[in-house]
């Protein structure tokens, strides 16, 4: 882009995140959901990867404190919680104005390695920290969708849900490298598209498995070409993740949402609810 686009770009999504500070100091995490999603949809306009790292960021930390109020006890501490989030939104908008990759992905890991304190469970306490764990049980993982793969591609399957529900347990037991959170992330959003990528190709009580495949085939090669790899490619990653957000958002703008009875994915393990599957 050029300086004047840039300069929109930076002027337009500033305004989106100061819309979901705003909500998130009242406690409205859906609609700082929903106004994450709006930020990734002005993305498209600017098509520009390295701008859609706040959005989903921020969607994903809505995830989370989502999930902090809707427990009785963990909702006791939304206050304290909420220094952790505050910290971050402050982060991202320090990131439009440097655009350092890098530096936001770090801050997002401080983020998690925060947050986490707070998403534990009671006999979460049993369980060590222990990243060299989460590290073999995630390359054991993406083994898995490999060998697997073909479970994508039938009826009514769960598999991408259970694998982010092993991911999300092992991160919040035992903790993460970078690594380990990227590919979550990536997992993550995978699944949102996967809904739309199976809807689309679902007719008359039949999925076209040859069509799913191929339109899935460029995304599950990267995410699993990366257990080969210690450390990740950060700008690398950042265009492969931006082509998922991308095309998920624009599937969006399609079908507005989707009628499909079958729950594909379930974030962070929080139930499906319209919003968070139409939105």
């Amino acid at each position: 882009m050029n300086d004047k686009n840039i300069e929109l770009a930076i002027t337009i999504l500033n305004q989106d995140i100061s819309a979901c500070l705003d909500s998130f100091e009242k406690n409205n995490f859906v609609l700082v959901n929903i106004i994450a999603n709006r930020y990734l949809e002005n993305c498209l306009i600017f098509d520009d990867h390295k701008l859609c790292l706040p959005g989903v960021f921020i969607k994903d930390m809505a995830n989370d404190y989502l999930g902090i109020i809707s427990h009785p006890d963990k909702s006791k501490k939304i206050n304290s919680a909420k220094v952790v989030g505050e910290r971050l939104i402050s982060d991202v908008k320090d990131f439009l104005k440097e655009q350092n990759e890098e530096n936001l992905w770090n801050d997002f890991y401080k983020y998690n390695t925060n947050i986490n304190e707070f998403l534990r469970d009671e006999i979460d306490v049993h369980y060590l920290k222990n990243p060299q764990f989460s590290s073999q049980s995630f390359n054991f993982l993406l083994n898995y969708i490999e060998n697997n793969i073909d479970y994508l591609y039938k009826i009514n399957n769960h598999f991408l849900e259970s694998i982010l529900t092993i991911m999300s347990r092992i991160i919040r037991n035992h903790y993460f490298n970078h690594k380990e959170l990227m590919v979550y992330l990536y997992i993550k959003f995978l699944g949102f598209l996967y809904q739309y990528l199976y809807f689309e190709n679902f007719s008359n009580n039949q999925l076209n498995k040859e069509k799913l495949k191929e339109d899935l085939s460029n995304y599950l090669e990267f995410i699993i070409s990366l257990k080969e790899k210690e450390k990740i490619d950060i700008y690398d990653f950042n265009k492969n993740l931006w082509e998922i957000v991308k095309k998920w958002r624009e599937m969006y703008i399609f079908y507005k949402g989707l009628s499909i009875e079958r729950d594909v994915l379930i974030p962070l393990e929080i139930k499906r609810t319209k919003l968070n599957v139409q939105k």
